[in-house]
């Protein structure tokens, strides 16, 4: 759910016809936070747009309410929910993560308020500004891979990279990854599910699709963003599922280079072992692009020719039935361990 909504007052402003029957009907949460705007639904619950009225400019925030209420405190999804928490405060600390701002339990439910952050979604631009150029899509990559790189580090996979839920700041222009409602995980010594899918079936690896994501299933996704961008097309309608391959290049608008060409299509790998193995490698591949390539803004030629693929006639095998299918769910990694940190959060003493 991304965290991007232009704050109003009109019609589409809070109504508590999508509070569950354990939300205070007055709006206002722990007296601090008051309900301004519903944004949506996902995996991870409902989530609005508040203000948070003790601070003196009476800021913006995101509050995750969680979909089931709160079991007791010696049960398993409790704890499971604090480790959530210990685990978004620390991602948080990334600035192209938004910060976890508070954790608290009320009327028997969880709730996660994080920063708002101001800005379009990619999504968003694309709709208004049209396909992404070459250019575009190298500091897409150069900016969202050590953001990956630091999730992929502290043993977490995303699960849900795709156009919607990467946001670029207003402020400074930096893009911002939200949404981490599918990166689920728990201890290791907890059990293992398997075979569940989790992200946005568009842009899942095949892998993912079965319940087994592994880090390189983020850079499949963020492969799949890629040429989504670039071609303005839904990524189901450019996989020819008869040569079981990505056909992207035949519907570019503009021009691309054969060197980022490469990269994206080894990000498009369906066998993991073809793949990108680490955000690193990829960063590593972008670094050694010729400097006419890395930074095209002044106009000049580019040394390296550039190749316009023109859409080809030929018939397709579509599975754009599976398009509503592009809903979150939860799973877990069996590989993840929890992090010994500590919960920055004074006021959330209780709830652990």
């Amino acid at each position: 759910m991304s965290h991007n909504l232009p704050v109003s007052t009109s019609s589409h402003g809070f109504s508590g016809d999508n509070l569950s029957e354990n939300f205070p009907s007055s709006g206002l949460l722990q007296n601090r936070y008051r309900l301004h705007k519903w944004i949506g639904q996902g995996g991870f619950g409902k989530t609005f747009l508040a203000f948070d009225q003790l601070q003196p400019a009476q800021p913006y925030c995101v509050i995750k309410q969680i979909m089931s209420p709160l079991p007791t405190c010696e049960s398993q999804p409790r704890n499971a929910l604090r480790q959530e928490g210990l685990r978004l405060a620390e991602l948080g600390q990334h600035p192209q993560i938004p910060a976890l701002l508070d954790l608290f339990e009320q009327g028997g439910q969880g709730y996660l308020v994080q920063e708002f952050i101001e800005g379009q979604t990619l999504e968003q631009e694309l709709a208004e500004a049209g396909a992404f150029k070459a250019a575009q899509i190298r500091q897409l990559l150069t900016q969202l891979l050590p953001v990956l790189q630091f999730i992929h580090d502290r043993h977490i996979i995303h699960r849900d990279i795709k156009p919607a839920n990467i946001i670029r700041h207003r402020q400074d222009g930096q893009l911002v990854l939200v949404d981490f409602g599918a990166a689920k995980a728990i201890a290791e010594d907890l059990p293992i599910q398997t075979g569940t899918l989790i992200g946005s079936a568009e842009y899942a690896a095949p892998e993912q699709t079965r319940g087994r994501a592994v880090f390189a299933s983020d850079l499949y996704s963020l492969g799949v963003t890629c040429i989504h961008l670039l071609t303005q097309m839904p990524p189901f309608d450019l996989f020819d599922t008869g040569e079981d391959a990505w056909n992207w290049q035949n519907f570019l608008p503009h021009p691309i280079d054969s060197s980022l060409a490469h990269i994206l299509n080894r990000l498009l790998q369906p066998a993991i072992n073809r793949r990108y193995q680490f955000a690193s490698e990829v960063l590593e591949d972008l670094t050694f692009l010729p400097q006419a390539e890395v930074n095209p803004a002044s106009g000049a030629s580019s040394s390296v020719s550039a190749t316009v693929y023109e859409p080809l006639t030929r018939k397709w095998h579509h599975i754009s039935d599976l398009r509503e299918q592009s809903e979150l769910v939860w799973a877990v990694a069996p590989f993840l361990r929890p992090h010994a940190i500590d919960f920055p959060f004074t006021d959330c003493k209780n709830f652990f």
